[in-house]
C-alpha cells in the first residue's frame, strides 16, 4: 500500500481552519483509490524536526505551497528526504512557479523536489499516485513538470476541470476527512471554514493569481454538495465562513446559496459571519446576496475590491473593465440599503503617483460611518503577471523581501517566510512611496479606528473641503505629539524598506508586534487631550482663511476627543455651539452641523487595569458614554 501525505502547513498567525486544498486532494484520492492508499494530512506548524519525522513516514509527500508556508514546507521536505532517501516529494499550489525559466530555477534550488503539479491538483495527483504504484515516469502526466535524470521534462498541458468533473471529486467536509483531522489532533478544533461554491475567474488582474484560476471560465460546484457542506458547518456551529470564490454573486444561483446560509444560521446558530469577495463588476442587483444574509441575522460586509480609483492605474493593472464611477455608484446603493462596505486599496501599484494615491485613499472615506477601507502594501505573487520580468521592467518595479513575523514574539517561527513588497515604481519613487505610506496609514487610523471620524466627516462632507490637505498638515506639523505620530509611521515604512518587518512592537505598549495604525493609536492614547489640542490648533492654522470653518472643525475635534477613554477628557457636562449628537445620527446624509447650543453629559470609560498587550484592541470595544442633556436654538 502506498502511503501518501499531503502537507498544507498553517501560516504563522492562522486561525484554526481546515486546509481546503489538502482536504480536496485527500478526499478525491480517497474516492478514487478507496483503501488501496494510506492517506494523511499534515497542517500543524510544529518544529521542523518533528514535522520532518512525520512526513518521512510516507512514500509520497505532496506539498501545498502558499506565500505563508512555502519556505517552511520546503525545509521540512528537505529534512524528511534526509531521514528517508526513498521519499518522493512533489509540490503544487499557488507558489509553485509556472513560467519555464522560473520552474527550472525552482527545481535547481530544491533538488529534493522531484516534480511540480501546475494548476488544479485533484485529478493530477491521482495520476501521480497511479504512476508511483506502477513505477511509471511522472513526466508523462499532463500538467506535471518532472525530473528525468539531469533533465527537466514538462508533461502535456492539463485542461481545467469543467463543471461535470466536479461531481466526481470528493468533499473533505462530507466524507469525514476534516472530522478525522480534528479527531487525531492534527487540527485542534475549527474556528472558521473556507468553502468554494465555484472555481475560476474571468478577470486577468496583473497583481492577482487567484489559485491559478485567473482568466478562466467559472465552473460551479454541484449545488447539492454545497448545501450539504453548509449543513456540516451549521451542525458543528462554526462561527465564521469565508466563501473563497473569486467573484461571489457572479452566478444566478448565488442568491439561492445565501438563502441556504441564512436558513442554516437560523437553524443552528452558525455561521454568524460570512465574508466573500463580491463579483468585481458588481451592480446593485448583486447586493441581493448581502441583503439576504442581513435579513437572516448573519453578519457580512460588501467588499469593494477597487484597489485604486485612478483610471491610469486600473489600465496598468488590467482592472480597467471596472469603472470607478460604477464602483462609487454601487457604494451609494449600499448606503441607501443600510449596508456597510470595505473599500480595498493597494499602495505601490504601477502608474500610481504621489497625487493619485492620496486621492484614491481619500476616496476610501465615505459618508457612511460604518464603512472602512483597507490599504495593503502591494505584494508580488509568484505567478501573477506583475512578477514577469517584462512587466517589472516596463513599470520600474522596485521591491523588498520582507520577513513575516508572528504578532507574539514568543512564537518564533521555525522557518521565516518572506513576502516581496513593491516600494517604488517608475511613477512613484521610494521617498514618495514612504510619504504615501504615512498618509494612507494615518488616515486609516483616524477613520477606521475612530480617532477623528467626526472631524474627517465634517471636513470631507460637511464643508466639502480638501481632506488630503488636512492630513498633509498633520503630517507636516512640528507640534510634538504630531511629530511623534509621523515618526512612528516613518519607522514602519523604514522597517519595510530595510527588509526588517511589516509589523513592529510599539514602545510602551508591550512586546506584541502591531500594525502601523495601532502605533498611531498608541501615540494618541499616551498623549491624551494634548494631541487633540494640537490637532485643533493645526486645523485652525490650516483653515486660517475661514474663521467660521476653523471654529467648526475645532468643535469637531473636541467632540472626537470625547469618544475615547478617560485619558483624553474628564467626566462631566460638556457644552458645544453645534448639535453633534444630531450630526452623528445623520452622518450618512452628508448633513451640515446645526448651529444649536448643545450640552452632553460624559461618563468617561476608565482604562482597564489590564496588560498593555490588550489595550489597543480594547479601544474598539469600549466607548465613552455620552448622553444629551440639552439642545436649544
Amino acid at each position: 500500500m502506498v502511503r501518501v501525505a499531503i502537507a498544507q502547513y498553517d501560516g504563522a498567525t492562522s486561525l484554526r481552519v481546515p486546509p481546503l486544498a489538502a482536504g480536496l486532494l485527500v478526499s478525491t484520492l480517497r474516492r478514487r483509490f478507496a483503501d488501496e492508499v494510506d492517506l494523511r494530512i499534515h497542517v500543524r506548524r510544529s518544529p521542523v524536526e518533528e514535522a520532518a519525522r512525520q512526513l518521512a513516514e510516507a512514500d509520497l509527500a505532496g506539498l501545498s505551497l502558499y506565500a505563508w508556508n512555502a519556505a517552511f514546507s520546503l525545509e521540512v521536505a528537505r529534512r524528511a528526504r534526509e531521514l528517508r532517501p526513498a521519499l518522493r516529494i512533489i509540490a503544487g499550489g499557488p507558489s509553485v512557479p509556472r513560467r519555464p525559466e522560473a520552474y527550472a530555477a525552482f527545481l535547481a534550488a530544491h533538488p529534493w523536489v522531484e516534480a511540480l503539479v501546475l494548476g488544479e491538483g485533484e485529478v493530477a495527483l491521482g495520476d501521480v499516485v497511479d504512476a508511483v504504484r506502477a513505477g511509471s515516469p511522472l513526466s508523462a502526466i499532463a500538467g506535471v513538470i518532472a525530473r528525468e535524470g539531469d533533465a527537466i521534462i514538462a508533461g502535456p498541458p492539463r485542461a481545467r476541470l469543467e463543471r461535470d468533473a466536479f461531481a466526481d471529486l470528493g468533499s473533505p467536509y462530507l466524507d469525514g476527512t476534516f472530522d478525522d483531522l480534528v479527531a487525531c489532533g492534527e487540527l485542534s478544533g475549527i474556528h472558521a471554514v473556507v468553502l468554494e461554491t465555484n472555481r475560476g475567474c474571468p478577470f486577468s488582474c496583473a497583481f492577482c493569481d487567484w489559485g491559478q484560476a485567473t482568466q478562466s471560465k467559472v465552473n460551479e460546484i454541484p449545488i447539492d454538495r454545497v448545501e450539504r457542506e453548509l449543513a456540516w458547518i451549521g451542525e458543528r456551529r462554526v462561527p465564521y465562513l469565508y466563501l473563497v470564490d473569486a467573484n461571489f454573486g457572479i452566478r444566478r444561483r448565488d442568491v439561492e446559496i445565501t438563502e441556504s446560509i441564512g436558513k442554516t444560521a437560523q437553524r443552528h446558530g452558525a455561521p454568524g459571519f460570512v465574508f466573500f469577495h463580491l463579483t468585481k463588476n458588481a451592480t446593485a442587483k448583486n447586493l441581493r446576496t448581502v441583503e439576504i444574509l442581513r435579513d437572516h441575522g448573519v453578519g457580512t460586509q460588501v467588499a469593494l475590491s477597487m484597489q485604486d480609483f485612478d483610471v491610469e492605474v486600473l489600465v496598468a493593472i488590467k482592472r480597467d473593465n471596472i469603472r470607478p464611477a460604477a464602483a462609487l455608484a454601487l457604494r451609494e446603493h449600499c448606503h441607501d440599503r443600510g449596508l456597510s462596505t470595505i473599500n480595498e486599496l493597494m499602495l505601490g501599484l504601477p502608474a500610481q503617483t504621489a497625487r493619485s494615491i492620496r486621492a484614491s485613499v481619500v476616496s476610501g472615506i465615505t459618508p457612511f460611518p460604518k464603512d472602512t477601507f483597507f490599504l495593503y502594501p502591494t505584494r508580488v505573487l509568484e505567478n501573477a503577471e506583475m512578477a514577469e520580468p517584462a512587466y517589472r521592467a516596463r513599470h520600474g518595479l522596485v521591491t523588498r523581501q520582507v520577513p513575516q513575523w508572528s504578532a507574539d514574539p514568543t512564537e518564533l517561527p521555525h522557518v521565516v517566510e518572506h513576502e516581496e513588497i513593491i516600494v517604488a515604481t517608475r511613477t512613484l519613487p521610494v521617498d514618495e512611496w514612504s510619504a504615501a505610506f504615512a498618509f494612507g496609514y494615518l488616515l486609516s487610523a483616524l477613520w477606521n479606528h475612530r480617532l477623528l471620524q467626526t472631524t474627517i466627516h465634517v471636513i470631507q462632507f460637511g464643508l466639502a473641503n480638501d481632506l488630503a490637505g488636512f492630513v498633509d498638515a498633520l503630517l507636516a506639523s512640528r507640534r510634538p505629539h504630531l511629530v511623534a505620530v509621523r515618526a512612528e509611521l516613518d519607522r514602519f515604512a523604514r522597517a519595510i524598506l530595510e527588509e526588517e518587518a511589516t509589523t513592529l512592537p510599539v514602545p510602551g505598549w508591550g512586546d506584541l508586534r502591531r500594525e502601523s495604525a495601532d502605533a498611531v493609536c498608541a501615540v494618541v492614547y499616551t498623549a491624551g487631550a494634548a494631541i487633540y489640542a494640537e490637532i485643533a490648533d493645526e486645523a485652525a492654522a490650516w483653515l486660517v482663511s475661514s474663521s467660521d470653518a476653523a471654529a467648526l472643525v475645532r468643535e469637531a475635534v473636541a467632540w472626537d476627543a470625547l469618544q475615547l477613554p478617560a485619558a483624553t477628557h474628564a467626566s462631566g457636562v460638556h457644552a458645544f455651539a453645534h448639535d453633534w449628537p444630531a450630526y452623528e445620527r445623520a452622518m450618512s446624509t452628508r448633513p451640515q452641523p446645526i448651529a444649536r447650543a448643545t450640552s452632553v453629559r460624559v461618563t468617561a470609560t476608565p482604562v482597564p487595569d489590564a496588560p498593555a498587550e490588550v489595550l489597543l484592541s480594547w479601544h474598539m470595544r469600549a466607548r465613552t458614554t455620552i448622553e444629551p442633556t440639552e439642545a436649544r436654538l
